[in-house]
């Protein structure tokens, strides 16, 4: 179900080539640039705040994403969101992150280029470039480095190849013209 906001009639933006599939739920001033792949389950609210999803990002099952009012979720470029995690802004997610399953990003958190948050996770606060965080709540157990760059776009490219595969065989939303762009 994709939907515009019932309240102030703010209307969702998803590219063209994103995959979106069949019972995700995006309802107002949600932004899903190119090549996203937002999966079963998931559930983006932008009714009383802005979330933007980048560029060959994947939002995995049962996912959800909203924030207090009149604020902002950002999640970067490449980013895994992984099954079952909650990003709950304001916040943001940088670009070639991976947050674990069942991971928790609470209000004012910030993950940093490059970061794993580790499964069953909570992050409160910022963290720094390229290390891995883990725990309730979230603390820095290891330093990666930029390498951790490319295998954060290895892995988003795998799941862009997949929601395409899904897309091309009929198994995504049918995005209503006036939410696309691109």
């Amino acid at each position: 179900m994709i939907r515009e906001n019932p309240i102030d009639g703010t209307k969702p933006k998803i590219h063209h080539t994103a995959f979106i599939a069949e019972d995700v739920i995006i309802i107002g001033n949600v932004e899903i640039a190119a090549y996203a792949n937002i999966w079963y389950g998931a559930k983006l609210r932008g009714d009383h705040a802005k979330i933007v999803v980048g560029e060959n990002t994947s939002i995995q099952e049962n996912c959800v994403i909203h924030s207090e009012p009149a604020t902002e979720v950002k999640i970067g470029a490449n980013v895994i969101i992984g099954h079952m995690a909650i990003v709950h802004g304001p916040g943001s997610v940088a670009d070639n992150c991976t947050v674990g399953l069942h991971a928790t990003i609470l209000q004012d958190a910030n993950l940093a280029e490059g970061c794993i948050l580790a499964g069953g996770s909570v992050l409160r606060g910022n963290t720094e470039k390229f290390c891995l965080y883990a725990g309730i709540p979230a603390e820095k157990k290891k330093f990666y480095g930029e390498e951790r760059t490319e295998m954060a776009q290895i892995a988003a490219a795998d799941y862009v190849k997949t929601g395409q595969d899904f897309k091309k065989k009929g198994f995504g939303q049918k995005i209503p013209e006036e939410f696309l762009f691109g």
